[in-house]
């Protein structure tokens, strides 16, 4: 098996912010297609490996690129990433290996490392099945996948959730909660595959209500109804992380309820 990368990135010029993550790409022959959203295209980009390509499109939004990257698909495993990323060394054979060791398995998530050697965040030491709840706390670039099981499934990303999007987060989840119900098996492997740098996310609702409204909208797309208690339960875990009092947070996540079911159904 051979996997592909799928990197999602923004504004590339020629022979410049080069994302850092090519050296250990070209060093292993690894395959990948980069989606460039920009204002203009510089029809100048030019990269000598052969194993890159970049596709680039006026135009934003996160998931728009996944989806890109969905559609060129060539290789049997594919692994999600951005332009900021680093890859671990030797990290395409860890994916082939769990997959190798998995065969039930359509998606597998793995973990991500800091720049320090220490875990992003805190993550299981054993493998597992993982359901509905679990996947909440995956990041993006911690997703690889069969492309065939993509294929069968016709499996997208939500373009209204997501970096550029109406609902600016959101997209993995939703990636991930749509996979399952559309039958699709996710594990959960507990080895490190890529690199990034700690960032303090702790206050990330401070002043930010785009971002609660967004939350609402998601558990909405992803539960229904029951969005308005799960969003009641996660105003009271993270109010105090942001600028607003519980009563205010869930009212702004109530909004996001409302907009998304406005967009949708009136």
């Amino acid at each position: 098996m051979k996997i592909q990368v799928l990197m999602a990135a923004m504004n590339l010029k020629t022979g410049i912010d080069l994302p850092i993550g090519f050296k250990e790409l070209n060093k292993n022959k690894v395959k990948c297609t980069v989606i460039n959203q920009c204002e203009e295209i510089d029809s100048d980009i030019i990269l000598n490996q052969a194993n890159i390509k970049v596709f680039t499109y006026v135009e934003k939004g996160l998931s728009k690129s996944r989806n890109r990257n969905l559609d060129v698909l060539s290789e049997k495993l594919a692994l999600i990433t951005d332009q900021d990323i680093e890859f671990k060394k030797g990290f395409h054979k860890t994916i082939i290996t769990a997959f190798e060791q998995n065969p039930k398995a359509d998606i597998i998530t793995f973990q991500i490392e800091e720049t320090q050697g220490k875990p992003f965040k805190k993550y299981r030491k054993k493998a597992f099945w993982m359901n509905q709840r679990d996947i909440m706390k995956v990041s993006s670039v911690e997703i690889a996948f069969r492309a065939a099981s993509i294929r069968k499934t016709k499996l997208r990303f939500d373009e209204e959730f997501g970096l550029g999007a109406a609902f600016p987060t959101g997209e993995e989840a939703i990636f991930l909660s749509d996979a399952l119900k559309k039958g699709l098996k996710i594990r959960y492997f507990p080895f490190p595959i890529v690199i990034h740098p700690k960032a303090s996310s702790g206050y990330q609702f401070l002043n930010n209500k785009d971002l609660i409204r967004a939350k609402g909208a998601m558990f909405y797309r992803m539960f229904g109804q029951m969005a308005y208690v799960i969003s009641i339960l996660f105003a009271i875990k993270k109010f105090k992380m942001s600028s607003e009092n519980l009563i205010d947070f869930v009212k702004q996540m109530f909004m996001g309820i409302s907009s998304y079911k406005k967009l949708h159904y009136e």
